[in-house]
């Protein structure tokens, strides 16, 4: 076969047929990575004082370790694939304990060198060419489960413990910690996660620790003020089961109707994901095009049908846990709700957790991730302004007339004022330059999100200045954070 894959010609990969048709392309570019992507040389002179800090096998420079820690990030993927250079740290760091994060953020800022926390990299920008270097810490050392209140229901935790490894250790005292939809408990803050399962974080600063009581400021701060080494969370014994529902409802604003009825009722021990219509019908493909379609998928395709949904459906996936008593009250309780909305319900597996780009890029295509938050007033306001702003971007940048992206949306964190929106958008790449493709497609996302946030005072970005002068006075956390 030769460099363009062309699904309606070829028979060999049918299912790759219907993303091409959905992105407006005849064809899909085969594109392999490119081998021996560039790397700047290290600008890290002077290492002898963290080398006796950490270890001579805990300060690395090799090419292996700094191409990993540049982020995770669609623009740090495509610019190796594309044989640019790769804006890779000068070091990484690999403490052990919080006096080493302490101690090496000294020795940066006697230094001159930026810094910038890793967990699973999705926060990390490394394009400070103002320092005198600029290191990574990857946090992956502080992995443990520090002390456990169970009478008090809490948890004190090193911030570089994931998710998976969280609920590991937990589940050993038979407890469970309510979401595990992040990397790293200080890449979920960082990143600004904020859903009531923390009540409070550590942090290190180079002038010292910050007392307790800065969880707010924190969340979202992506390393700016301060390295977030610890955080107390919220647990609670492990439910004696979980249950998971998925329901199809003949539209995306039915499935909004049913997750603000959910909060009124108060059902409590239930999470839901709501997908809007293009999503639902991208998890669907991604379904058929990894496995055998199941006993759900069937029944979806044979209700869209009848009701013909194919453009409209949107899935509500819903998870209920407690003992059987109370998943059975819950799971009665919605049931009812969504037949008035004309829903169909029907148990369901687990969902996946998939990587698009790992099946994306290879093709010629690419996906980035959005999130923002907003009222249920609000929300449908902010639904169809960053959708409408991310498709007039990916038309007026695709690489041929006529082709686009598709707009994927999901609703989660329902909660009695409002919930979070998750926008993903999938696009084929202008191979010519697609990492400014990339970079202005989600600009163009977030500026579309910024024009919907209540309006930032200047008193408000002063004090944040003035608080970033004061936590870090020589400017070396993370310094390419906006808003600092």
């Amino acid at each position: 076969m030769n460099s363009w894959i062309r699904w309606h010609d070829d028979k060999a990969e049918p299912s790759w047929r219907w993303l091409a048709d959905a992105l407006g392309m005849p064809a899909l570019l085969a594109t392999p990575s490119r081998p021996g992507a560039s790397l700047a040389p290290s600008r890290l002179k002077d290492r002898d004082k963290l080398v006796a800090l950490l270890g001579e096998d805990r300060v690395r420079q090799d090419r292996e370790a700094r191409l990993h820690h540049a982020g995770s990030s669609l623009v740090a993927q495509l610019r190796p694939r594309m044989g640019k250079p790769s804006q890779a740290p000068d070091a990484v760091l690999y403490p052990r304990h919080e006096n080493e994060v302490l101690a090496l953020l000294r020795i940066c800022a006697e230094a001159g060198v930026a810094v910038v926390p890793f967990g699973s990299g999705t926060g990390i920008a490394l394009e400070d060419r103002d320092h005198a270097a600029t290191v990574a810490i990857n946090m992956s050392g502080l992995d443990h489960i520090v002390s456990v209140d169970g009478l008090s229901g809490l948890a004190r935790v090193e911030a570089g413990i994931s998710a998976a490894e969280l609920a590991r250790q937990l589940a050993l005292r038979g407890l469970s910690f309510g979401s595990q939809d992040f990397g790293t408990v200080g890449g979920a803050i960082a990143c600004g996660l904020n859903n009531g399962l923390f009540q409070d974080v550590r942090v290190a600063t180079p002038d010292g620790l910050l007392p307790s009581g800065f969880l707010h400021l924190m969340t979202g701060s992506l390393g700016a003020l301060g390295v977030i080494t610890g955080a107390t969370l919220r647990v609670r014994a492990i439910p004696a089961r979980t249950h998971h529902v998925r329901c199809l409802f003949p539209d995306f604003a039915s499935g909004l109707v049913a997750l603000r009825a959910m909060q009124r009722c108060s059902l409590t021990h239930v999470t839901a994901q709501l997908s809007d219509a293009d999503e639902t019908r991208f998890r669907q493909w991604l379904d058929n095009r990894i496995g055998r379609p199941s006993l759900w998928q069937r029944l979806d395709g044979i209700y869209r049908q009848l009701r013909h949904l194919d453009e409209k459906a949107a899935v509500l996936t819903l998870t209920f846990s407690g003992d059987d008593t109370e998943i059975e009250s819950a799971r009665k309780q919605f049931a009812a709700l969504a037949r008035k909305l004309g829903a169909l319900t029907r148990d369901a597996l687990p969902p996946q957790d998939i990587s698009l780009n790992a099946l994306l890029l290879d093709r010629g295509a690419a996906a980035d991730h959005l999130d923002a938050s907003a009222s249920w007033a609000d929300l449908p306001r902010l639904y169809v302004a960053v959708r409408g702003a991310l498709d007039r971007t990916m038309r007026a940048l695709a690489p041929r007339p006529g082709a686009h992206g598709l707009i994927l949306c999901s609703v989660t964190g329902a909660r009695h004022d409002g919930a979070s929106l998750g926008f993903t958008f999938v696009y084929p790449r202008s191979l010519n330059d697609d990492v400014a493709q990339a970079l202005a497609i989600r600009r163009a996302g977030e500026d579309a999100i910024a024009a919907h946030a209540p309006p930032r005072s200047q008193l408000s970005a002063d004090l944040m200045r003035g608080i970033k002068q004061l936590l870090d006075p020589r400017g070396i956390l993370n310094p390419q954070r906006p808003g600092f």
